[in-house]
């Protein structure tokens, strides 16, 4: 009766053998895992990039908005023009135009001091200076110089249009040199000197420009 145990000790010893495969399954399987992790990782980082380069940062779309200017109008003035014919005098609405929204609190601290200086500028003005639309827009640039004066911003003068120029009467005008202008037939065409460009509005600085919105002679 001893003898039929012998058997199944040799059954209980082959069952380990086959399970030893196993192992080596879960090795290749940990492999695989981790190289799709790592796949994915550098297909990440390549998106990221390449949406960094689609999207520029906001600051710089910040810094390349342009600003909205401010307007500021003014209390109407009435001034005595210089005499010519007969007495007249000037009824006109002033608007400032800016760049910078904290000048308009600047302008309000200094405002008595601009209309005391404007006034003075109107009242120095004939009738027939102010007549012609050259006229009126050299009135605007001395508004904004004395205005700038004021707050302490000097712009570069701009130089006279030509339809500025023409307006001028011959009495105010030079003496013409007639030696020099008969010389000057004889000899080569004289070039005229180069005409100064005048400032943009992007690179004056305080009062940029007058507007008019109301302007009558009387």
């Amino acid at each position: 009766m001893a003898k039929p145990a012998k058997p199944a000790a040799a059954k209980k010893v082959e069952a380990p053998a086959a399970e030893t495969p196993a192992p080596k399954s879960k090795k290749k399987f940990i492999i695989i895992i981790v190289a799709l992790v790592a796949l994915l990782g550098v297909v990440g980082g390549a998106a990221l990039l390449l949406m960094k380069d689609k999207n520029p940062p906001a600051e710089t779309a910040k810094v390349e908005t342009p600003k909205d200017p401010k307007f500021i109008p003014l209390e109407a003035f009435t001034v005595n023009l210089q005499k010519e014919e007969s007495d007249q005098y000037l009824q006109i609405s002033i608007t400032l135009k800016v760049m910078e929204p904290e000048l308009e609190d600047k302008i309000k601290a200094v405002l008595p001091e601009i209309r005391s200086k404007l006034n003075l500028l109107l009242s120095s003005k004939r009738p027939s200076e102010l007549a012609t639309v050259a006229g009126k827009k050299k009135l605007a640039i001395d508004i904004a110089t004395e205005a700038n004066s004021v707050l302490g911003i000097h712009n570069a003068p701009e130089s006279p249009t030509p339809s500025a120029a023409s307006s001028v009467s011959p009495a105010e005008n030079q003496p013409i040199n007639l030696v020099a202008s008969a010389t000057a037939t004889n000899s080569e065409p004289v070039s005229e000197p180069p005409s100064q460009t005048p400032a943009t509005g992007a690179e004056k600085k305080g009062v940029i420009d007058v507007l008019f919105t109301s302007f009558i002679i009387q």
